[in-house]
């Protein structure tokens, strides 16, 4: 099991996984932007 650690480096598994989860928020954001913007329009 040590070995398995070892071959993996915990630094770019935490900086991909920081990485993808800022995908994920700003995915879902740029989506609410647009939702919102055309809640704006509608209204206008």
């Amino acid at each position: 099991m040590d070995a398995v650690f070892a071959a993996v480096d915990l630094t770019t598994v935490g900086a991909f996984v920081g990485v993808a989860a800022l995908a994920i928020i700003a995915y879902t954001m740029g989506f609410k932007g647009i939702d919102i913007s055309k809640r704006a329009i509608k209204k206008a």
